[in-house]
């Protein structure tokens, strides 16, 4: 008896050549990152086991502090040194913020002074790490991201003072993820809520006509201010108008960093920096328009450097904000990009041309077709 035909063997499957080599080329980038950012949180580790020490720490959230502890015992939130005539905004004990925030700090004023700043600086890593996970970007570039902004002197300026800076990077990453719907207005609502000037961002969704992005923001407002009215009252929103009405010797003021103040301390005289200031409010108003021939994202990003670069008082901790143009960039193929926070070590001078190119540095993003093309380098 003859047996059948044998079988074929089967083929040999092939092999890309290089493909594997390509995968270990690709997992780099990340390890890289994720062993900077385990460097960034041991370096936050640190500090809090070192700032404590300085003259620096807690003082902005003493001030937080104290007006969330006299709210507690029914007495008014601003001091009556902010409320009886004009002072600069640089001492001490100030509350400068809208009533809303008190109410968020409100359980913190239970404990004590220096329990309260420890835990302040714990929930501001903790933030920081939430609003890279929430990044629209490329998990490598959240991680480093990450290890950037915790290595910046912007961040570490900010958790030695227990200012918001940081804090504030978690809602402006959820107003990003979802820019335009509205979790994103809701997210931009409380931002505002706690840093004002950061309504350029509404100026700029009338300009492209998000109407209904801005009906969600405002109605957000409106929510943040009826919710927080019968712990504060109407009286405490009076007062922090009077209070903004009393702020003076801002241009100049030491350590502030606007356009205005920067050319005081280079030694000119009015009316050169009232010029340089209404000048750099003229180039973000243009900047904003002209994001509006870009994608939405880019025109945020814009806007946001808008912001920075229009506020009367530009401390040296609010380019912890760099996070975000930087992030958005490296996704957009520009990874240098992401050196942005690290420029916050550079001298004070400098740093109002960081901000300038923080606000400008977006329109070098790639478009958005070119980017879903194929994968920029991270």
């Amino acid at each position: 008896m003859t047996s059948g035909p044998s079988a074929s063997p089967a083929p040999a499957p092939t092999v890309q050549p290089g493909a594997g080599g390509r995968d270990r080329n690709a997992s780099w980038p990340l390890l890289v990152a994720t062993v900077a950012a385990i460097l960034g949180l041991a370096w936050l580790a640190v500090s809090l086991a070192i700032l404590p020490d300085s003259k620096a720490w807690g003082f902005d959230f003493a001030a937080y502090h104290g007006a969330a502890s006299r709210l507690a015992d029914g007495l008014g939130l601003y001091t009556p040194r902010s409320l009886s005539g004009p002072f600069a905004p640089i001492s001490a004990g100030l509350y400068l913020y809208p009533p809303p925030f008190a109410v968020g700090v409100l359980p913190l004023a239970a404990l004590p002074l220096a329990d309260a700043t420890t835990t302040w600086y714990v929930l501001h890593v903790l933030a920081l790490a939430a609003a890279c996970a929430l990044l629209p970007v490329r998990p490598v570039i959240r991680v480093a991201g990450f290890a950037v902004t915790a290595l910046a002197f912007a961040t570490v300026r900010d958790l030695a003072l227990g200012n918001v800076s940081v804090l504030l990077l978690l809602p402006m990453a959820a107003t990003w993820r979802w820019l335009d719907r509205p979790l994103g207005s809701m997210a931009m609502a409380l931002t505002i809520a706690i840093k004002p000037t950061t309504a350029v961002v509404l100026v700029w969704w009338a300009l492209r006509r998000r109407w209904r992005a801005l009906a969600w923001c405002l109605a957000s407002g409106v929510v943040i201010l009826l919710v927080t009215l019968p712990l504060v009252g109407t009286a405490s929103y009076l007062d922090y108008l009077t209070m903004l009405r009393n702020v003076s010797g801002v241009t100049g003021a030491p350590g502030n960093l606007d356009l205005g103040s920067t050319v005081v301390q280079l030694g000119f005289a009015e009316p050169l920096p009232t010029l340089v200031w209404v000048g750099g409010g003229i180039a973000a108003a243009m900047a904003m328009v002209l994001s509006l021939r870009r994608d939405r994202e880019v025109g945020y990003m814009v806007s946001l450097g808008a912001s920075l670069l229009l506020s009367p008082l530009l401390w040296d901790h609010y380019l912890a904000l760099l996070l975000l143009p930087a992030t958005f960039l490296a996704q957009r193929g520009r990874p240098w990009a992401l050196g942005l926070p690290l420029l916050t070590w550079l001298p004070a001078v400098v740093l109002p041309a960081v901000v300038l190119a923080a606000m400008l540095l977006p329109f070098l993003a790639r478009d958005e077709t070119d980017t879903q093309a194929g994968p920029a380098p991270a």
